[in-house]
């Protein structure tokens, strides 16, 4: 009878106060990344918003906000320990909210929280509300700003101790000055902002590596992970993801076999390859590379989902090789100027020799042309040779498909 009552207590506060059940839910596994992994799925699920943690509106533990938004707790941070988030706490109830990256240095007390918890923070997304632009995180302006914001505070606490605070720090200088104190560099890419994000949160919180192939994955595959489906024997079905978890086993006939587990961010599935595919296939099975795989999905008596068995498995890159017929420039009269065909032979050069034509088209007010160049320019369709390309174009490089 206790046990029932309980699990009626805990069904009504999930359903009549979700968020800040779930709250609750993931500060009592803090200490735990796998599980807050799942409970962070069970909160997508549930269609409720996780927020990054925040300096500024977080606590040590995860918490609800006057919106119903779930706030990550600061403390689920690895590497950041009760001390600090008390030391960051005290210094926000003491002056409120902080106005950026120079005033959380100089109000904090750095005894307690050192340049590696602040970078970890930084990393986690804690301080995005702390750069010059408050509207779009710069993570990357933030560590390299931070240096001169903890030389700022140390002058700041020296000066303070002298009695003399208005001659040092930036706390009583111009919010322009402030801003032009920030370092200005390029931003992280994509790969660092996320990996920054599981190297501290152990996940991904505000993206997936998986996402920048979205659309191209369509070509490739059955469809998300999510949306996979129990096949016969003689069906295949193809499928995509980041792999989070990689073993190497041994079969009774003393044979190694391999079991990966793939993340699309819709749903995890774990993939086994028998030995003959594991001697294929076994340099691919790298934690964190994205792999496309051909197979037959069957349920897992075991977990209640469903599983898959690889007979073909391949790399994004290998997947282009395979499917991508062209991939086309698209350019307009501005962008096509004396140094063009310079600067397109140095982009190419490295990446020549490859199955891919490279196709441009030519776009003006009055007419549309179109050129595919030679076969001596063929390309291999890397990820580099892409961006490259689509900074010369100044937009997404098109993939033909097969």
């Amino acid at each position: 009878a206790a046990y029932a009552l309980v699990s009626y207590q805990t069904l009504w506060m999930k359903t009549h106060y979700p968020a800040e059940f779930m709250a609750a839910v993931m500060s009592a596994d803090m200490d735990n990344t796998d599980k807050i992994v799942t409970l962070v799925d069970e909160c997508e699920n549930m269609k409720l918003t996780l927020l990054p943690p925040d300096v500024n509106a977080g606590v040590y533990k995860f918490a609800v906000n006057r919106q119903g938004e779930i706030v990550y707790g600061i403390g689920a941070i690895k590497g950041v320990g009760e001390g600090p988030v008390e030391a960051i706490l005290e210094a926000r109830e003491q002056g409120g909210p902080f106005k950026d990256l120079f005033d959380f240095c100089a109000r904090v007390d750095l005894k307690r929280l050192n340049r590696r918890v602040i970078e970890k923070l930084i990393y986690a997304g804690a301080l995005d509300q702390l750069g010059p632009e408050k509207t779009q995180p710069g993570r990357a302006t933030l560590l390299a700003s931070l240096k001169d914001a903890m030389k700022s505070a140390e002058q700041h606490h020296k000066a303070e101790s002298l009695g003399q605070s208005d001659l040092f720090g930036l706390l009583a200088v111009e919010p322009d000055e402030v801003e032009q104190a920030f370092v200005k560099v390029i931003g992280l890419s994509d790969d660092e902002w996320l990996q920054g994000e599981k190297d501290t949160l152990g996940l991904y919180l505000t993206g997936h590596p998986i996402n920048q192939y979205r659309k191209e994955l369509k070509n490739y595959t059955s469809g998300r992970l999510v949306e996979l489906q129990p096949t016969n024997r003689d069906v295949q079905s193809t499928a995509a993801g980041l792999v989070i978890n990689a073993r190497v086993l041994i079969n009774k006939k003393g044979k190694r076999w391999g079991l990966i587990t793939l993340d699309d961010k819709s749903a995890r599935i774990d993939v086994r390859l028998f030995p003959e595919q594991f001697e294929m296939y076994q340099d691919m099975l790298q934690m964190n590379q994205i792999l496309v795989i051909s197979g037959q999905v069957s349920f897992d008596n075991f977990s209640g989902g469903i599983t898959m068995t690889a007979r073909e498995v391949c790399t994004i890159a290998q997947a282009r090789e395979k499917r991508i017929s062209a991939i086309k420039m698209t350019l307009n009269m501005v962008q096509i100027d004396a140094n063009f065909i310079d600067n397109l032979k140095k982009v190419l050069e490295p990446y020549k020799f490859g199955t891919c034509p490279v196709k441009i088209q030519y776009q003006r007010p009055d007419a549309i042309a179109e050129v595919t160049l030679g076969m001596q320019w063929c390309v291999t369709p890397s990820d580099d040779l892409l961006r490259r390309l689509s900074k010369m174009a100044a937009q997404e490089i098109e993939l033909e498909f097969n």
